[in-house]
């Protein structure tokens, strides 16, 4: 697959990005990316230059109706929740798709990384690639005490997919963002697994995520540090 760039080539792919059924598009270039987040995208695509980040909005009518808990038999809203979020990501998992194709009818090689079921490590836990230090590196948002990522529209209400290419598209980031999470401790303070801890000296947050992860299969699913957030309501 030849490899090429030019004004009319990536015109292109930005016409795309215009015109994908997302909420937000960011894009982050690896040259001025952070090194951990190059390398986890260089194990994927060893000469990738660009990320392209699609967010998706969850909207907050579901989000408010989940519950921390679930009764035998009894219906739960959580599954309402469950549904929106198969949507959104099929949606934005579409978008990631389409991004690679018009880069590979451009001459660019793209890798595809779905909204939901991107391959990880289950001894620790952690994906091959951190959607959210994506977002952050595109500008479409900070990761805040609830480990994730937190909009200045949207707050932490967002599903996220990506496509790493080869094409050197315009970055969406500029100067670095005011962080967007007001660190209230509200995440902190709802957190009904108590998986999360104010953080440290030198660290954006401080989260237990084995027993997140325990108690949100346990529980049949668990939203509160999403509900709670005053960042976007």
């Amino acid at each position: 697959m030849a490899r090429k760039q030019n004004g009319k080539v990536n015109a292109a792919l930005q016409e795309l990005l215009a015109n994908l059924e997302v909420t937000k598009i960011g894009v982050a270039d690896l040259a001025k990316a952070p090194e951990r987040l190059a390398a986890q995208v260089r194990k994927l695509l060893p000469e990738a230059r660009s990320v392209v980040v699609l967010e998706m909005e969850m909207y907050p009518e579901i989000v408010e109706l989940t519950r921390p808990e679930r009764i035998a038999g009894a219906a739960s809203l959580n599954d309402l929740l469950d549904r929106h979020m198969d949507f959104l990501n099929s949606r934005a998992t579409k978008a990631a798709h389409d991004v690679a194709r018009v880069s590979h009818e451009l001459g660019f090689k793209a890798l595809p990384l779905p909204a939901f079921g991107c391959p990880g490590d289950a001894r620790f836990l952690d994906a091959v690639l951190s959607y959210k230090h994506a977002a952050e590196a595109a500008g479409l948002g900070t990761i805040g005490w609830n480990s994730l990522l937190i909009t200045p529209e949207f707050g932490p209400r967002v599903r996220l997919a990506c496509c790493l290419t080869e094409a050197a598209l315009e970055p969406t980031a500029g100067q670095k963002m005011t962080d967007v999470c007001t660190m209230c401790g509200v995440c902190i303070k709802k957190c009904p697994s108590k998986s999360l801890a104010k953080p440290g000296k030198g660290e954006t947050y401080r989260m237990n995520k084995y027993s997140c992860l325990t108690f949100r299969s346990a529980a049949g699913g668990c939203a509160e540090c999403v509900k709670v957030c005053p960042v976007g309501r």
